[in-house]
């Protein structure tokens, strides 16, 4: 059942006295309707676009089978562009208010607005946010129903940095140098990657926090040479920064250090440079690509029939994997508006998934690690993102970029 807050109070009011002038049906009695509020426009779009694929792909799926307790699942969608407090309420009034949706699933809504949006509504809310202050809000509102299908940025950092030293690369200095951007998850996990290195016996030669709208890197990129490190790492979620910053290292590059561009370099927004030769031997991560299994390869495979094109690395198995997840714990309570029901079902699957197992810990959200949902390792070698590291499991052989002596 919805919690009627005073501000929801308002809102029901507003939408109730709105209605006749809004266009479009909400969802038919015999459908289930499943909202997602994601990126369609903006920085973060092609993430955005892979979310919507994934949904889709898993609910046709679905309703192929013969649906969801015999309804058919219709995919409704809010572009929530860049991720601003009033984009994430404008999706929590159209799409559940307006739309009557059963569950909110997304890659990533915001990293903190979507929590205060989504929470008052009750509704299952899943997501990637993966940021360490989205678990802690949740907690906070006592939002029972909202799951974040991953770990955190501060782990990913860490673990991140145990990969690579995990694929046997010869360092010739125990040296990092680390820029990033100035989101939470930038931040959060360069931290962590600091720390993993410090306990390794690695020094921290260089750090720098830069805004999203860098693309010149010249006085950054000095500084780093002259820090002279092993390895250097870019982490910020905006792909122009990651490919500028990839194109002017390789005009005078560190000749034996290793680059990695983190998570962005596992999304379509790397694909053109990628294509254009210039990040060879450049390294990358995803939390929860899927596995290289007979699940996996079949994944792959209908993503490619569907889209003409392989699922890209970075969100397609996990938001396909959520979609999953909510039609699974539908399925087992039997009333897709019992709520607390299906929340408590998320929380108790222990699903086996594309991406690996989704187990839910107390604070709902996923520890990552070989047992359950490992993070990748990436490097691009030939034009194609290979695996190296899964886990701490080594997947891969790494080789020296082009620019090594």
């Amino acid at each position: 059942m919805i919690r009627k807050t005073p501000r929801l109070l308002r809102h029901m009011a507003a939408a109730t006295l709105a209605a006749a002038s809004l266009a479009g049906p909400a969802v038919a009695e015999d459908t289930i309707g499943l909202g997602a509020p994601i990126p369609l426009t903006g920085y973060f779009a092609a993430d955005g676009e892979t979310m919507e694929h994934a949904i889709r792909l898993a609910v046709d799926e679905i309703n192929a089978d013969g649906g969801l307790l015999g309804k058919q699942v219709e995919v409704i969608t809010f572009d929530i562009g860049d991720l601003t407090p009033d984009k994430l309420t404008a999706a929590a009034s159209n799409l559940i208010e307006r739309e009557g949706v059963s569950v909110l699933i997304n890659g990533y809504g915001g990293m903190g607005p979507d929590i205060p949006a989504f929470c008052p509504y009750d509704i299952p809310y899943i997501h990637n946010d993966a940021v360490t202050s989205v678990v802690e809000l949740t907690e906070r509102m006592g939002c029972g129903a909202i799951f974040n299908a991953s770990d955190v940025d501060y782990s990913y950092g860490g673990e991140v940095f145990r990969q690579i030293l995990g694929t046997g690369h010869d360092f010739e200095r125990k040296t990092i140098a680390i820029v990033h951007g100035d989101f939470e998850w930038d931040i959060r996990l360069a931290e962590g990657m600091a720390e993993a290195a410090e306990e390794a016996g690695w020094e921290v030669v260089f750090t720098e926090e830069v805004p999203y709208d860098t693309v010149e890197w010249t006085g950054i990129q000095s500084k780093i040479r002259e820090a002279n490190p092993a390895l250097i790492h870019l982490e910020a979620l905006e792909p122009a920064v990651a490919t500028t910053f990839i194109d002017q290292f390789g005009n005078q590059p560190i000749d034996d250090a290793l680059v990695s561009v983190g998570y962005i370099g596992a999304t379509p927004g790397l694909d053109e440079v990628i294509a254009q030769g210039k990040a060879e031997g450049v390294l990358a991560f995803t939390l929860n690509a899927h596995l290289e299994d007979a699940a996996g390869d079949t994944f792959a495979e209908s993503w490619k029939a569907a889209y003409d094109n392989e699922p890209p690395l970075s969100l397609a198995a996990a938001v396909y994997d959520m979609v999953r997840i909510w039609a699974t714990a539908v399925e087992a309570v039997g009333d897709p508006s019992d709520y607390a029901a299906i929340a408590d079902t998320i929380r108790t699957l222990d699903y086996d998934g594309i991406a690996g197992k989704y187990v839910f810990n107390e604070r709902n959200f996923i520890e990552t690690g070989s047992e359950t949902q490992p993070a990748q390792l990436l490097q691009v070698q030939d034009g194609n993102r290979v695996r190296l590291m899964i886990g701490q499991e080594k997947a891969g052989e790494i080789r020296a970029p082009d620019w090594s002596n």
